[in-house]
């Protein structure tokens, strides 16, 4: 059973996410909406990072104007809020393959001409065009797994990782050819609120494929 408190403080902490949402995309982005795909591709449901978390993850990303982000399974769009919130300079595209909630990101985005959200199947596009790429849990293990092995079989430049939420299938990348860790770390309280019921896990990862 969750502390009471650990819930409160955690309640507080989504009220200020909504908060801020508002400001930025002019609705909330928090409720969580379970994947109609979750059986049969292993898509999870979309669940919206919290800021504070993302202040935590991101914090050494310094995007330039020619680079390239992609939040892979972007649900409604918090992540990329948070990029725009903070004046990001670069391309920013989001893929989201429920409908419902691809919905919410192009609509709320339309107002920010440097980012494109794409209705999809991950596993479709060429991540050539990018070279940051971010994940909040948006898949199960093995779908996971089937992922990167997509990368590595079709990526021609290095990249950067940013996975959040990694506990269950981040350890895949341990050791894997052409993948460095940068850092590991748990996120559980930032800024005096519990922004997670439970301990959340995150990664940073390098990749460079074997022919650069």
């Amino acid at each position: 059973m969750i502390n009471p408190f650990i819930s409160l403080s955690n309640r507080i902490s989504c009220a200020l996410d909504n908060k801020r949402d508002l400001k930025i995309c002019g609705e909330k982005l928090g409720v969580f909406v379970p994947s109609p795909f979750g059986e049969d591709i292993g898509a999870t449901g979309c669940q919206s990072a919290p800021y504070n978390g993302l202040d935590i993850v991101l914090r050494d990303l310094d995007l330039k104007p020619e680079d390239s982000f992609i939040d892979i399974g972007c649900g409604k769009g918090r992540a990329i809020a948070y990029l725009v919130g903070n004046g990001c300079p670069c391309r920013i595209t989001g893929i989201e393959i429920n409908p419902e909630v691809a919905s919410v990101a192009s609509r709320w985005t339309r107002r920010y001409p440097n980012v494109e959200i794409i209705e999809g199947d991950a596993f479709g596009l060429d991540y050539n065009d990018y070279n940051v790429l971010f994940m909040y849990r948006p898949m199960e293990v093995d779908a996971f797994i089937c992922f990167i092995s997509l990368l590595e079989m079709s990526l021609e430049h290095p990249v950067k990782l940013y996975y959040y939420a990694d506990g269950q299938s981040g350890y895949y990348l341990n050791e894997r050819p052409g993948w460095s860790l940068i850092e590991r770390r748990e996120i559980y309280r930032a800024r005096g609120y519990y922004i997670h019921k439970i301990p959340q896990r995150y990664s940073v990862w390098t990749y460079t494929p074997e022919n650069c």
